[in-house]
């Protein structure tokens, strides 16, 4: 059987786009997990934390922040632009709340659906912003690890592992 190999398929755009699309739904599949944690918790278990050993609600909070700053990031990236500020936020216990983490599922949602209509066809892969702990990474770099980022918080929160680092 002979193989064809080729360094620029004509589907290319096509499959960029259904990239983003499956990465989005794969984000949001993590998003429910945490979100359903959430709605089931108890105001209790939901505000208990620290700075050293997070909460549930601090994780949330953490995670969906993260989602639409990664998000942004990826769109800006992919069209050549400035990523804007980079970081890693750590959410106090006191500043957590159920109407906080809806309205932040609120921006998560539209800023997912907005990476899924903003991406371009062609993203620039050379423009790149500095992640905290993986250093200069490009578009795909930063969008990749959004729900990897949201499965290792859970996981953390499986095992009783402190979730800050």
């Amino acid at each position: 059987m002979p193989l064809l190999v080729v360094e620029d398929p004509a589907d290319r755009p096509e499959w960029l786009r259904e990239t983003i699309r499956l990465l989005v739904d794969g984000t949001g599949i993590e998003r429910d997990r945490i979100i359903d944690r959430v709605e089931k918790a108890s105001d209790e278990a939901l505000l208990r934390g620290s700075d050293d050993d997070w909460g549930l609600g601090q994780v949330a909070t953490h995670l969906l922040i993260v989602e639409r700053g990664v998000a942004l990031t990826g769109i800006r990236l992919a069209q050549g632009g400035l990523p804007g500020r980079t970081g890693q936020p750590r959410p106090a216990a006191s500043d957590v709340s159920r109407a906080g983490i809806r309205s932040l599922v609120e921006k998560a949602v539209a800023t997912a659906e907005r990476l899924v209509a903003e991406f371009p066809a062609e993203p620039d892969l050379k423009a790149t912003a500095k992640h905290p702990y993986y250093g200069d990474l490009n578009c795909f770099g930063w969008l990749l690890m959004l729900p990897e980022h949201y499965r290792a918080h859970l996981l953390a929160l499986d095992r009783g592992r402190p979730s800050a680092l």
